[in-house]
């Protein structure tokens, strides 16, 4: 991939996490139980999966946009601002957004049970000329796909606590590669 179509992948990508997600706060979709659009952001830490004998630890700051489709359904925009720090290679930095879908099964009062999948684009730091990330491809392009479940548990006032575990995959969407994959944990509030 050429500098300049880098360049303009950047570009729409940041495009989309800065102008999407503020420019959704004026949707407001209502259904039986006047659920609304929320905010909210999540703080992640994370393992390596030792399925090949790398070890690192993955942190990540996830800003969300959750809209309601129907009563158990959701769909949530989400930033991924993600930092892999590896302690014998180049660590790795993702910048980036995720689409994921929630379902509900289990609700009672406010709070629910919940299921999650997910993929997401991003821009990463990996490089050939700087010695790339092991297991990533070299076109600054990171995949994501992610799946995982979690609890939202109403705490008053219009907030609500999240917890939840993701399994978290990435790699090129280009190139062949076996990409990375953790298990994160994560703690965040909604309102």
């Amino acid at each position: 991939m050429d500098p300049r179509r880098k360049k303009l992948l950047m570009v729409f990508l940041l495009t989309l996490v800065f102008l999407l997600m503020p420019g959704a706060s004026f949707i407001s979709i209502s259904h039986g139980e006047a659920e609304k659009a929320r905010y909210g952001a999540s703080v992640s830490g994370g393992i390596s999966d030792q399925n090949r004998g790398h070890r690192f630890t993955r942190w990540a700051f996830l800003p969300r946009f959750n809209l309601p489709l129907h009563r158990y359904w959701d769909l949530e925009f989400e930033g991924n601002f993600s930092y892999y720090d590896t302690s014998t290679v180049k660590n790795l930095y993702v910048l980036g957004l995720n689409v994921n879908i929630l379902f509900k099964p289990i609700r009672w009062d406010r709070n629910a049970l919940f299921l999650l999948a997910g993929a997401g684009l991003g821009y990463n730091n990996s490089t050939e000329r700087y010695h790339k990330t092991w297991d990533i491809g070299n076109t600054h392009v990171a995949g994501t796909i992610q799946g995982g479940l979690g609890i939202e548990y109403f705490i008053g006032r219009g907030y609500w606590l999240r917890g939840e575990y993701r399994f978290n995959h990435i790699s090129d969407p280009f190139k062949l590669d076996p990409g990375i994959n953790s298990h994160n944990l994560m703690l965040g509030v909604s309102f």
